[in-house]
């Protein structure tokens, strides 16, 4: 890896721990922000529902813009938007007001995926290792996102929380805005494509069933990611209502599944073999799923953290796919595709998943992902059967 593709992965994962950060305090401070409006469980989980939304359908022009404005000014507007939106939250207390302010921190750092793999994808030669670094960044974010929450809500109160996460966006935008040269692709890596690499032939259908793949995939993290935070308080004795003890448990089990997108990135590291370690996963998370029904205490959340693991190393084996099966010049529409599909549509697991847990209990959402795993099991088969008879027929 050059020097220069490793300065544009630095960056681009610093960008990517803050972004996941920004989307996963909410989990943690659920029940604080049901307290401080005044809302009912359900309630609270349409609020979430309808950033995360914003999250996922701002994804798609987002991947249009990418590919004619460049990588580089959409990190730029990501990052300026999501500090600004941040101390909205932290300004306007009131229901709307929230709702308002969390929409727009979704909308801006929707344009991240789109924009942040295009770069990835065009400018390393080594795309499955760069994508599971890159995963792990994402995924420091993740697991900071819960200990800064919980401790920040703990001692000042939820809306401190984004403000400090607004701080350090500030922080990371001076210095993405000064320092590197992106540039719209790599000629290092354009000089080794040929056409069939920037167009792999029967591209249409690999990517139909990857987005449906995404899809389902998005309902499933999502739901579980939204969820097993206040699952743990309610099945874990000795967490309870402490949040801040609830941030400190979440963050060490997503310490512990920062391994997974490195997982992810070895495994998407053979281009064949790529769709049957999908499937695995799939199977390893439903299984984990039945466990969530079942577990609690000790038991539930060493459950938890395998599940999580596997959630993210999902991530790097889908877009080295991805990567795989489009034309290279249209990389972030195809990213912006993808991510509007499976965080747009998975924005619905929060809403639902509320619905669920108010009606028949919180073991019930675990349900639901038991029986979502079992649909990308499916899905995961005839895709891997579709592709078989392409390569048999000379397709691809």
């Amino acid at each position: 890896m050059t020097s220069r593709e490793k300065s544009i992965l630095i960056a681009v994962s610093a960008c990517h721990a803050l972004t996941h950060a920004y989307m996963l305090v909410f989990p943690t401070i659920y029940k604080s922000i049901g307290t401080s409006l005044k809302l009912e469980f359900a309630g609270v989980g349409f609020v979430g529902m309808a950033s995360y939304m914003a999250f996922g359908f701002g994804a798609l022009p987002a991947g249009f813009l990418s590919d004619r404005l460049g990588a580089k000014m959409l990190l730029v507007l990501c990052l300026a938007g999501t500090t600004a939106a941040s101390i909205l939250v932290f300004t306007l207390t009131t229901p709307v007001g929230v709702v308002v302010a969390l929409v727009l921190l979704g909308l801006f750092a929707s344009m991240y995926h789109p924009a942040a793999l295009s770069l990835l994808s065009t400018s390393l030669k080594e795309i499955g290792k760069g994508m599971g670094i890159h995963g792990m960044g994402g995924m420091v974010g993740v697991a900071a996102a819960p200990l800064v929450a919980g401790s920040i809500t703990a001692r000042y109160g939820w809306t401190y929380s984004y403000l400090v996460l607004g701080a350090v966006g500030a922080v990371l935008l001076v210095v993405i805005t000064a320092g590197l040269g992106f540039h719209r692709r790599s000629e290092t890596v354009a000089a080794h494509e040929t056409p069939q690499t920037r167009a792999p032939a029967g591209q249409v259908k690999k990517l139909i069933f990857i987005y449906l793949i995404g899809a389902v995939y998005g309902l499933i993290y999502r739901g579980i990611m939204t969820f097993f935070p206040s699952y743990l308080s309610q099945r874990v004795p000795f967490i309870g209502d402490d949040v801040g003890r609830l941030g400190m448990i979440t963050s060490g089990i997503l310490v512990i599944s920062i391994i997974g997108p490195l997982l992810g990135g070895y495994l998407a590291s053979s281009a064949r073999r790529i769709e049957r370690n999908l499937l695995l996963v799939f199977i390893m998370l439903g299984l984990l799923a039945v466990g969530f029904y079942f577990a609690s205490g000790l038991l539930l959340i060493l459950i938890t953290a395998p599940a999580v693991l596997l959630i993210f190393g999902f991530q790097p084996l889908q877009n080295t796919l991805i990567a795989k099966s489009s034309h290279s010049m249209k990389r972030g529409t195809v990213y912006g595709i993808n991510y509007t599909v499976a965080f747009g549509i998975g924005a619905f697991a929060s809403g639902i998943g509320g619905v669920f847990g108010e009606r028949f209990g919180l073991p019930s959402i675990f349900l639901l992902m038991l029986g979502l795993c079992v649909v990308e099991i499916i899905l995961v088969t005839a895709s891997r059967s579709i592709r078989g008879r392409s390569e048999q027929d000379g397709v691809s």
